[in-house]
């Protein structure tokens, strides 16, 4: 009859290896967990919210923006005030050669020339005059035959007309004009009341 051996216990060696390979349990990190990397970089507090700062701070902030603006609205006047100075001075650039040619018309020695060419030397200067202005944004007003415009002419009186119709303007006594689209100067001018006799009673 065979004998039964009893298995030999385990060896030490191996169940210290196994331990050894094995370590302690891993805990996992779950998503709401928050590791220290991210826990350092969280910003410290800079201070107290402003509605906290003393009153005295509040009085310096309002000192240094009022500060701020008066100097912001004395350079922009300052500015303003350059860029106009400059405006005229082209203008008056532009004129003085209109001037010049105006003060050879009026000192000349006129012997021989006929009222006629002297018209026309002074209508070319009145021309010369009218580019100039007229490149700035001056505008003459076309007045007779449109209706009146109290916000553009003056009325100076009404006469019967038998060419235009009663409520426009008939006549022009002095110009208007208009620089960049607005009225600087009214045109003075005679309205019409109609053909003689329409309007009047029996």
């Amino acid at each position: 009859m065979t004998e039964v051996q009893n298995p030999s216990p385990p060896d030490e060696s191996v169940r210290t290896a196994e331990s050894e390979v094995t370590g302690p349990p891993v805990e996992a990190v779950g998503a709401g967990a928050t590791s220290t990397d991210e826990a350092a970089v969280e910003p410290a507090p800079e201070g107290p919210p402003e509605a906290a700062l003393p009153a005295e701070d509040w009085h310096d902030r309002y000192l240094r923006l009022a500060a701020e603006f008066d100097n912001f609205r004395k350079r922009s006047a300052r500015e303003f005030g350059e860029l106009v100075r400059t405006a005229e001075r082209d203008l008056i650039t532009e004129l003085t050669e209109a001037l010049d040619n105006l003060g050879r018309a009026v000192d000349n020695d006129h012997k021989g020339e006929s009222v006629e060419q002297f018209a026309r030397g002074v209508a070319l200067i009145r021309d010369q005059l009218w580019q100039v202005l007229e490149r700035r944004g001056l505008e003459r007003m076309q007045t007779v035959g449109f209706p009146f415009d109290p916000e553009q002419h003056d009325a100076m009186m009404r006469l019967p007309s038998d060419e235009h119709a009663e409520g426009t303007v008939a006549q022009e006594i002095s110009p208007g004009y208009r620089l960049g689209g607005r009225v600087i100067r009214h045109a003075k001018v005679i309205v019409s009341q109609g053909k003689a006799g329409e309007n009047q009673e029996p």
